[in-house]
């Protein structure tokens, strides 16, 4: 494999050393080493990192499951947990970011190598796979759905919001739902100069279409929709507040 530019996100220096050391004994550039989110995000956006190894257990407020979640929003940097906790607990949350590996502490270089060859495998396919997604272009503030064999044709305006389902995507208007292969990124990428906002890691949602926001969630007609805490701030500076 190539060179890549990596980003090490660890609260613990002799296991940032170690792995910074090891990283560069596979001819690696670490472009950075983090103990905490707001550095972890600095350097995404001073070097613009090709992969990041997240410990779960940093300091500050957010840990590294919630800064995955930032870093695949505003960078669409593919990551690897590295953590002493594998619980089952830990496992589910983790997995629910999409990471790309999961390294459990104490780990080799041989167990390294292997979760960034997987790791990067695995963002290269997907990758390609949005390249062919079921999202077609806009046109006259319509977008065209690829569901099942046909393309549909749907008013941007009458998207309440969207869900993630696993690999796919649940476009719901007011009358009807359209399921489409495609990630919540390319959901994001397509609409972002649309009124259409991320607000947790499954929904993207149509912010003229808010009914009230009360702490965590909002409404949407009927539907109740979380606010993840990492997406909040984002929302709040959207909305017209008085």
């Amino acid at each position: 494999m190539s060179q890549l530019k990596i980003l090490i996100v660890e609260d613990d220096i002799m296991i940032s050393d170690s792995l910074k050391d090891i990283l560069e004994m596979l001819d690696h550039k670490v472009v950075g080493v983090a103990d905490n989110a707001d550095d972890a995000i600095e350097l995404c956006n001073q070097h613009s990192p090709e992969l990041a190894l997240l410990d779960i257990q940093i300091g500050g407020d957010i840990d590294g499951v919630d800064l995955a979640e930032i870093i695949n929003d505003q960078f669409d940097i593919p990551f690897i947990f590295t953590t002493a906790f594998a619980d089952n607990t830990t496992v589910s949350r983790a997995r629910e970011r999409g990471p790309f590996g999961y390294l459990v502490k104490p780990y080799g270089v041989k167990d390294i190598n292997a979760a960034i060859e997987v790791a990067m495998g695995s963002y290269e396919r997907l990758k390609s796979a949005e390249k062919s997604s079921g999202m077609s272009k806009i046109i006259d503030n319509s977008i065209f759905l690829k569901v099942d064999a046909k393309l549909i044709k749907v008013k941007i305006e009458d998207i309440l919001y969207i869900e993630a389902k696993g690999d796919y995507a649940l476009f719901k208007t007011a009358n009807k739902g359209y399921i489409v292969h495609s990630t919540m990124k390319k959901v994001q990428d397509r609409l972002s100069d649309f009124n259409f906002q991320k607000v947790h890691r499954s929904f993207v949602v149509n912010l003229s279409k808010i009914v009230d926001i009360e702490e965590s969630n909002l409404l949407i007609e009927d539907k109740v929709i979380p606010i993840s805490r990492a997406n909040k701030e984002a929302l709040m500076k959207r909305l017209n507040l008085l």
